[in-house]
């Protein structure tokens, strides 16, 4: 089997809070979902820990959609206030037919439209790539080492929010956080069809600009023939390469460097998403969470 070509994407270890539970395998994923759900009925009911929780769980993955759609961390703040106060205020008449993390990207979408009509561009600034740079510094790295993750993680967020919207939005929710591809259409109101093609043409648009980051020199350019192998690799990872195009694409990757190279690329580079998903989240969240039950309060 090809290294660079049939490897699938390591996650990782996570840790399984409400917003992580489509990873797991069927049962326990049903038991999270029980949880989940006992967690939303005892903050329906008043329990001030579980609405904490609750909101806990929302914040991070609010916080990381936000930052694809707000350059200024300021603004990506003021969003997920927006999140956590809609979600508070709807909580009541949340039924828990759709998952925790549905719910949330579906009201993180919203939010981030209307801002979007009130405010036509985002500007990428240099406070917003220190922001990045503060929160990712890993203090069991060596300072080389904290200094090349920030700047990978800085430059992803910088080339997510380059994408067109239709890109950035499956792009987050299916490579950040690790929604399912079902989950993400039930969200965005589409087709698990064309979530998969947003998703492709997104994945390769940051190969594209994030292999400076991932790969040390330059990759080898390859041939006119060769196959677009970034797009295979990509829907290899959703299941939608057979088997025989499968082991054709591994004997191609086997004989030419160039797409050896750009399928370890792009593996590196979603691997820089899913870290980018599981980084604590920064002061920004707490001061939201914060903000959102303030705004609450005093409404």
């Amino acid at each position: 089997m090809a290294k660079g070509f049939a490897v699938p994407v390591k996650s990782g270890a996570r840790e399984h809070n409400a917003l992580s539970i489509k990873e797991l395998p069927a049962g326990p994923r049903l038991a999270a979902r029980a949880a989940e759900k006992r967690l939303l009925t005892a903050a329906q009911h008043g329990d001030p820990e579980a609405l904490r929780r609750l909101l806990e769980a929302a914040a991070g993955p609010a916080w990381r959609f936000s930052r694809g759609f707000c350059r200024d961390p300021h603004d990506a703040e003021d969003l997920v206030q927006d999140v956590l106060v809609t979600l508070l205020r709807t909580l009541a008449r949340f039924r828990g037919d759709a998952s925790l993390s549905t719910w949330t990207y579906t009201v993180a979408r919203r939010a981030c439209s209307r801002r979007r009509k009130r405010r036509q561009r985002f500007e990428s600034n240099d406070s917003a790539a220190a922001a990045a740079l503060e929160r990712r510094a890993d203090p069991a790295a060596t300072p080389p080492q904290q200094l090349e993750r920030a700047e990978l993680a800085a430059a992803l967020e910088s080339a997510i929010a380059s994408l067109p919207d239709v890109q950035k939005q499956v792009v987050v929710m299916r490579d950040v956080e690790g929604l399912s591809a079902a989950e993400a259409a039930a969200v965005l109101g589409i087709g698990e069809r064309a979530v998969k093609s947003r998703l492709h043409r997104a994945r390769v648009a940051l190969r594209l600009q994030l292999a400076p980051y991932v790969v040390g020199g330059e990759l080898p350019a390859a041939n006119a023939t060769c196959p677009d192998i970034a797009r295979l690799l990509s829907q290899y990872l959703e299941g939608e390469i057979d088997a025989s195009t499968c082991e054709r694409m591994e004997q191609h990757v086997q004989r030419c460097p160039a797409c050896g190279g750009i399928c370890q690329s792009l593996r590196k580079v979603l691997g820089a998403c899913r870290a980018y998903g599981t980084a604590p989240v920064p002061r920004e969240v707490k001061r939201a969470l914060r903000g959102a039950l303030e705004r609450v309060t005093k409404g």
